[in-house]
């Protein structure tokens, strides 16, 4: 399986350290974007995916794990849910995942820092921590299978559309895009 390095111990921390304190991204929530983008540009060369792309999304979709509220290995300390899906004001989506990772057995809610749909993390969940669990919680797999979501289909994100289409698959909405 692929994984990040030693989530535990941030790359290049005094670099990090600056440009966390700089862009105002709590540090191990940096690491994980930096992280995931670099494996992918070693594992899916043709997507260009920087990681600012992932920041924008974890920015908007979670303010960055709450702000950083994850433990040392980037887990967050409680869970990020978003709204329940049950077609009040958002879309419905009946239960995908037996309440395991939204606690909700009836509708579905995204999840975790980067805000997925339980049957999307199903088909795109990736354990980028190497602790032999994907899951959604954990902004290093987040940003991971976020990222590989964001690249499927050979998308080139260093070209306007294929960023603006991936985007859209990631939200279909050209607000979530601007």
């Amino acid at each position: 399986s692929r994984q990040i390095a030693d989530p535990g111990a941030p790359q290049h921390s005094q670099t990090l350290d600056a440009a966390a304190s700089a862009s105002g991204i709590p540090v191990t929530v940096l690491d994980a974007y930096h992280q995931a983008a670099a494996l992918l540009r070693d594992t899916t060369p043709g997507c260009g995916l920087r990681w600012e792309v992932l920041a924008a999304i974890g920015k908007v979709e979670s303010g960055h794990a709450a702000g950083g509220a994850v433990d040392a290995e980037g887990t967050t300390f409680q869970p990020i849910l978003g709204p329940v899906l049950n077609g009040d004001g958002f879309a419905q989506i009946l239960d995908t995942d037996g309440g395991q990772w939204d606690a909700d057995a009836v509708y579905d809610r995204a999840v975790g820092p980067m805000q997925f749909i339980p049957s999307t993390w199903a088909n795109w969940g990736a354990d980028a921590n190497g602790d032999g669990r994907a899951d959604p919680n954990n902004v290093y797999d987040a940003a991971l299978a976020a990222g590989d979501y964001l690249c499927a289909g050979g998308r080139d994100l260093a070209d306007g559309d294929g960023l603006n289409s991936g985007l859209l698959s990631y939200n279909h909405s050209w607000d979530y895009v601007r």
